[in-house]
This record gives C-alpha cells, sequence and structure tokens, in this order.
C-alpha cells in the first residue's frame, strides 16, 4: 500500500527558486478579466472557503475583474454532484476541490479533465511528487503523533508508544480517519508493504489493553486534549498547528515509522462551463500569496517551490529532509479498494463499547 517517497522528488517546502513561467499570472489575470465574468467553486464551507476567498478570490481573480461563486458542502455531497452531473453536458461546478483520495476515486469515474498545463503554469512550480494529470495540489500535511508534553514528559519517536502502559485510558482517536489510523498502526507495527493486517492486530492489541477512547471528529479530539480526556492521538500536523495556536496543551512529532501525507487538491470537471477560466482559477490557487496565506492560517505545507515562507513558519508547517525520507505513499487503487474492509474492522470489532 505503501513505499517511500524520494527525498529528490518530494522536495523540502519552500526551498529554493525556480525560473518564472512563461505564461504569467498578469496574463492569466487579464484573461479572467475579459472572459471569466465568474467561476464556479465547489469547495468546503468554513475557514477553508474564507482562506480561498481572502487570499484567491479577492486579491487575484476580482483584483482582474472576474467573480468567483462558491459552491459550498462536505465532501460527499460535492462527490455525489459530480457523479450526477456526469451525463450533463453544462455541469454546474467549473472547480472541485477534495482531498487526494477522494479525488483519486472521482477521477476514476471518467469526470474529471486532464490538467491544461498552459493554463496553469504555476503547476511547474509544484512538489514534483504531488503532481496529478488531473488535478493540482493545492496545500498538505501529514498524519503525526499529538501528545501532552506535560502528561508524557518524554517525548515519543513512534506511534506504538500507544502502548504505554501509563497511557491507559488516555489514548483517543478521530472516527472520521479511521483508515488512516489503521495504516498509522499498520507503520508502527513495522509494515511498510500494504499489509493492514498488522495495523488491526496492532489496534486489538491496543484496544485490549488500554482502553481507547474514539471521538466522532477531529474537533472532539482537539477538545478531549484539551480537557486531559486523552494525553496521546495521531493527526494531521495542520490541525495539531491549529490547536496549539488555540491553547491546547500539546506538542507533535513525525513517528520514526514514517508519516502518511495528505493533499488537498483541485481540478476542472470536464463538463465545466468554463474549462478555461476553471484553470485559471488552479492557476491562482497556486500562486505563492496565496500559498504563503493557507500556510500562515491554517498550518498546512504550501505545494510549490517558491512560496519562500518565512524561516519560523517553515519550520513549524514545513518538513525537514530527514522527515521527509520518512513519508510514505499511499497507494489509491489499494488503499480505496481495501476502505470497506477497514470501515468494517473499524466499526464491528474496534470501536464497539469503546
Amino acid at each position: 500500500m505503501t513505499h517511500a517517497l524520494n527525498r529528490r522528488l518530494f522536495l523540502k517546502t519552500a526551498s529554493g527558486l525556480v525560473l518564472a513561467p512563461a505564461l504569467g499570472l498578469d496574463a492569466l489575470s487579464a484573461y479572467a478579466a475579459d472572459a471569466c465574468p465568474n467561476v464556479v467553486v465547489g469547495t468546503w464551507g468554513g475557514d477553508y472557503l474564507n482562506l480561498l476567498e481572502q487570499n484567491i478570490g479577492k486579491p487575484i481573480i476580482e483584483a482582474a475583474g472576474g467573480k468567483v461563486t462558491y459552491d459550498s458542502a462536505d465532501q460527499v455531497a460535492r462527490m455525489t454532484k459530480l457523479r450526477a452531473e456526469k451525463a450533463s453536458r453544462r455541469g454546474s461546478l467549473d472547480v472541485a476541490c477534495l482531498a487526494d483520495l477522494d479525488m483519486y476515486d472521482i477521477n476514476r469515474s471518467g469526470i474529471l479533465e486532464a490538467v491544461d498545463a498552459k493554463l496553469v503554469p504555476n503547476l511547474g512550480n509544484t512538489l514534483e511528487a504531488l503532481r496529478r494529470p488531473y488535478s493540482i495540489p493545492h496545500i498538505f500535511s501529514a498524519m503525526v503523533i499529538v501528545y501532552n508534553p506535560e502528561k508524557l514528559g518524554t517525548k515519543p519517536d513512534s506511534f506504538s508508544a500507544a502502548l504505554d502502559p501509563k497511557l491507559k485510558g488516555k489514548v483517543g482517536f478521530s472516527d472520521i480517519l479511521y483508515n488512516f489510523n489503521v495504516v498509522s498502526s499498520s507503520l508502527a507495527a513495522g509494515h511498510k508493504d500494504g499489509d493492514t493486517a498488522g495495523g488491526m492486530q496492532f489496534l486489538r492489541e491496543l484496544r485490549k489493553s488500554q482502553q481507547p477512547k474514539v471521538y466522532p471528529s477531529n474537533e472532539a479530539v482537539a477538545s478531549a486534549l484539551k480537557s486531559g480526556d486523552i494525553w496521546f492521538t495521531c493527526m494531521w500536523k495542520a490541525r495539531a498547528l491549529q490547536w496549539k495556536k488555540a491553547g491546547v496543551p500539546i506538542d507533535y512529532v513525525v513517528p520514526k515509522e514514517g508519516a502518511v501525507p495528505v493533499t488537498f487538491e483541485a481540478a476542472v470537471p470536464k463538463n465545466s462551463q468554463s474549462k478555461p477560466c476553471g484553470f485559471n482559477y488552479l492557476n491562482a490557487m497556486l500562486d505563492p500569496r496565496a500559498q504563503i496565506g493557507f500556510a500562515e492560517t491554517m498550518g498546512y505545507a504550501p505545494t510549490v517551490k517558491n512560496a519562500n515562507l518565512p524561516p519560523s513558519l517553515q519550520q513549524s508547517v514545513g518538513f525537514t529532509n530527514a522527515e521527509l525520507d520518512r513519508m510514505v505513499k499511499l497507494d489509491y487503487a489499494k488503499f480505496t479498494a481495501d476502505k470497506p474492509a477497514l470501515l468494517d474492522f473499524w466499526n464491528k470489532e474496534f470501536k464497539v463499547g469503546l
């Protein structure tokens, strides 16, 4: 299911400069002003939508005379809409934002247009390992250990530390991250070859000895960490940064066995009413100014090499070379095929009675 990322491909975020593309943002912004009176972006609501508006919509698209309409919903509703409209010649979305696994699944259904690099010149600045032929990588993070340093004392270096007897009753999980919880457990058990059975066995042992807790959402996990109900979990680094900034007593570490990255992506449906406008918006998402804005506010690392984050921000949201060496990459096809079995294990065996 997983394999190590090559550091030469997965370059350190914000390291180095690249030459500006021949077709710059100004040219595309001019195109947006003349020919894109409106681009419809399907996205999540809340902070993500607000940051799209603050960092992309107003300063780039609207400043050039264009307009953005947001169609906000959760990812399930957005995927359902994309599938329902597949046969229609005129879809309702020009841009669809999804997490990497969901985007892969939608592309398998033949819904997405191949990315037109000529209309997305900023694509050339992206981290090569994050590129897909059907989408652009917007922001990324990775699954890390999140813990209460005052309660643990010693900094954990592996998710296997969850088995420490002093953590009995103090390990928590987010229910919605069930599949990534299994993968992180597989890595902790020494399996990097796609053997999720190792992760399930690890979780069986954890359940038996530690009496872990399962919470319905990531936000509920944050509340449990803040109250002291739990001291240890696995979570996206970007989330941990947000929680720590908000005063939750935590720290975080990339486990020595490796971490699974997550990329939030954007794509243009084949039946977009204005594909050039959609690609123009994708290009704006990769603008260094927009990338820095998301890093500062949401804690996600930029996907472009020319964002040039301030050193302190790079240190917090980025990853060291050693951490990048330990990154693993999901085999999307196998992971997607395994999801029903993982969910079955999680719902019917692991979390029952917790």
